[in-house]
């Protein structure tokens, strides 16, 4: 292991998780601590040799959004149970705040809306709430083959995010099963993300972010970066701080409900996105175009999430109450589209 940030005890370790999935029980026992110890410290891990390769998947994505904005507007993302489909520029605003009203949630987006686009994908077997309105919206026809490939990309992260459950449920003293009843319907989503190219008044204007700093609802977030980086992660002391692509690692940080989950043994960390200091520009002197993936992991919808005995102690006593992971993401996204 290496440590790519350190800020105090705030660690982001650069972890090879082959060891985990095809080493020794000691090259496990030793990875799953490297692993808790970014969880416990920043909520942030780089994960390396984890076996999925994203370029296939950032090759979807850069033709989807080359799309008209008629075709990608067939399908908007205006469900947030089903949360599938198309966002368009200004729609989403990250934010925790937490808005109860339409109005609240609209003089946010007016202040400053996130400049990017998205289109999220969920599981194909229609996971997610009882009347099954789970439905992605692939534009096969524009782009035919778009929905094979993203979907085998999908399977591969739903497989990843279950070996670093795995891992998580070993570092914490349970057996390495433990979160697998919770974890396999599939109910995660996963988001192809595009921040276009925007003249540098706009992002280096007072307050102007790419994604404005949020923490991730969830369990575990796998995040796919291109070079042009931008991710920052904000210290206990309330500082942020870049947390720059590595070429073959994936930026892993953990979310609410595996916070609540383990009463915050885990922690799950404000970031947002900005446009790094050494931005690419175009000929025009524009910022450059970015793209990322995240694949947002999360509990099966159905399966109450409670504080796990052994993360309760006197010292650390029970912080939340017991939560549906459903009624979690639906708030959550309430607040945020």
């Amino acid at each position: 292991m290496s440590t790519i940030m350190a800020k105090g005890a705030f660690e982001i370790p650069l972890v090879d998780f082959s060891r985990y999935l095809h080493g020794s029980q000691n090259d496990q026992k030793t990875c799953v601590e490297d692993i808790m110890k970014g969880f416990t410290t920043s909520g942030f891990v780089y994960l390396q040799n984890s076996g999925v390769d994203p370029t296939t998947a950032f090759q979807w994505a850069e033709k989807y959004f080359a799309l008209s904005p008629e075709e990608k507007r067939k399908y908007p993302n205006v469900d947030p149970k089903a949360n599938r489909g198309y966002s368009g520029m200004g729609v989403e605003k990250e934010t925790n705040a937490d808005l109860t009203s339409e109005e609240d949630i609209e003089e946010l987006r007016k202040i400053f809306p996130d400049i990017k686009e998205s289109f999220e994908i969920g599981s194909e077997t229609s996971y997610g709430y009882p009347d099954k309105g789970c439905t992605n919206h692939f534009p096969e026809q524009a782009l035919p083959g778009i929905s094979d490939g993203i979907v085998t990309f999908f399977t591969q992260c739903d497989q990843l995010q279950k070996d670093l459950m795995s891992a998580i449920a070993s570092g914490l003293g349970l057996d390495k099963t433990y979160f697998l009843p919770h974890i396999s319907a599939g109910d995660h989503c996963l988001r192809l993300l595009h921040y276009p190219s925007v003249p540098k008044s706009v992002l280096t204007a007072e307050g102007a972010v790419r994604a404005g700093a949020h923490t991730d609802y969830g369990t575990v977030t796998l995040l796919f970066q291109d070079g042009s980086g931008g991710l920052q992660a904000r210290t206990p002391s309330g500082e942020y701080v870049d947390i720059p692509p590595i070429p073959g690692a994936i930026v892993i940080n953990a979310g609410d409900l595996l916070q609540i989950w383990t009463n915050d043994v885990i922690k799950s960390t404000f970031h947002r996105v900005v446009s790094p200091p050494d931005a690419k520009t175009t000929e025009d002197g524009d910022f450059s175009a970015r793209y990322s993936i995240a694949f947002f992991s999360h509990p099966d919808h159905d399966k109450l999430v409670s504080a796990i005995e052994a993360c309760v102690t006197e010292s650390r006593p029970k912080k939340y109450e017991p939560v549906m992971p459903i009624d979690w993401m639906v708030k959550r996204l309430q607040a945020t589209y």
